[in-house]
């Protein structure tokens, strides 16, 4: 299946918006981005051919302390993902001599109250939920190990206080459940017949191994990568004096703001809804999803700024060699065949920008990553 070509902030800032626009803590990693620098139609400016000057003056970014997260890839990494890919090609077989336990799929009926009364969405017949799947909420799923087919059980359970459905959520109820039937899942072992039917490409199980092994550690470097860069990139923020408030340019925020919101919009459309009934769900106005959208794009322009900042400092360019390597390098990630492929998908979207500032980005990656001083080094497997 081919992906949609979408930018990192984009992504970034429909997941804020769906987890409630929920405040960073100091655990967390800086959300990282390209560096904006595609023209305004509207303008005709860019911060690609501004000059930035005004906007900044960059601080040393070089020797920059930084620990690389965990990339060691084990054993039990690939066992996991062997058996998420062997779970795909589970079979089913009906259990009448036991109770349900973990892993076994039941069917039930059910009947979720609150104060006594049903709730909206609460109730449903026939339902197929594998135990320990976590599709339910905590303590849905435990309630039911141990039951025998035929058992009804009272589960008084809480809903998470970010449930998206603020009528339940952080409220105590009560499910009635009911098991119609239990089915243990009966999951297939790797054979060199199996891994070649999970991956055309193979002839063994030896092989698949292999190939998952190494997705696993390229998944594990990007990582690193992209935690560590934004701890760099946040380094050299906290050394640089960047503009803000009135002094952020207004064509650059317009420009932000204009993007996110209409690829935000696409995004809900994927989902079926649009955004003022988005908006309602979350117990957002219009106005608070303005403020939201402004605070995001006064965050996303001043590291777009530093970004391009860097990238002038150290006369980074994207080279149409450049380019066409990025193509191939991602073109399989995306669901295609090719560079050529993966590029003319790129054309027809109009995302042709976005991809060199996304390439630009990653040479500015390596740049930080190539200063840096490394707290430990023996994490780097790239």
């Amino acid at each position: 299946m081919k992906k949609h070509i979408i930018t990192a902030a984009v992504l970034l800032f429909c997941l804020s918006l769906f987890a409630g626009c929920s405040k960073k803590t100091g655990e967390e990693a800086p959300e990282t981005v390209t560096p904006g620098s595609s023209e305004s139609a509207d303008t005709g400016k860019s911060l690609e051919t501004a000059d930035l000057s005004d906007l900044i003056t960059l601080g040393d970014y070089k020797g920059l302390k930084v620990t690389l997260q965990d990339t060691v890839v084990t054993d039990d990494d690939v066992q996991a993902a062997e058996d998420s890919a062997l779970s795909l090609k589970k079979t089913q077989e009906p259990v009448t001599d036991r109770a349900a336990r973990e892993g076994d799929t039941v069917n039930i009926d059910y009947e979720g109250k609150k104060d006594g009364v049903p709730f909206a969405g609460g109730t449903a017949k026939g339902r197929d939920l594998e135990l320990g799947s976590h599709s339910f909420i905590d303590g849905f799923e435990d309630g039911l190990i141990g039951a025998e087919i035929g058992e009804t059980r009272d589960l008084n359970l809480t809903f998470p206080e970010e449930y998206h459905d603020k009528d339940v959520a952080g409220q105590d109820v009560v499910f009635t459940v009911t098991v119609n039937s239990i089915s243990a899942n009966i999951i297939p072992e790797l054979t060199d017949a199996l891994a070649h039917e999970l991956d055309p490409d193979l002839s063994s199980a030896k092989e698949y191994r292999e190939k998952l092994r190494k997705s696993l550690q390229e998944s594990k470097n990007e990582a690193a990568k992209a935690q560590a860069f934004g701890e760099l990139l946040t380094a050299v923020q906290d050394k640089s004096d960047i503009a803000s408030g009135d002094r952020l340019p207004s064509w650059l925020l317009d420009e932000i703001k204009k993007e996110q919101k209409e690829n935000f919009e696409a995004s809900l459309e994927m989902y079926g809804i649009d955004l003022d009934t988005y908006l309602k769900q979350q117990g957002m106005t219009e106005e608070d999803f303005d403020e939201t959208l402004d605070a995001y794009a006064r965050s996303i322009a001043s590291q777009q700024i530093v970004v391009q900042a860097l990238a002038n400092a150290e006369n980074i360019k994207v080279t149409d060699e450049d380019l066409k390597a990025q193509y191939e390098n991602d073109a399989a990630s995306y669901g295609y065949s090719s560079g050529a492929e993966f590029e003319e998908a790129v054309k027809k979207q109009g995302a042709e920008q976005t991809f060199k500032d996304a390439t630009l980005t990653r040479k500015v990656e390596e740049m930080l990553l190539g200063y840096a001083d490394i707290q430990n080094p023996e994490m780097i497997n790239w």
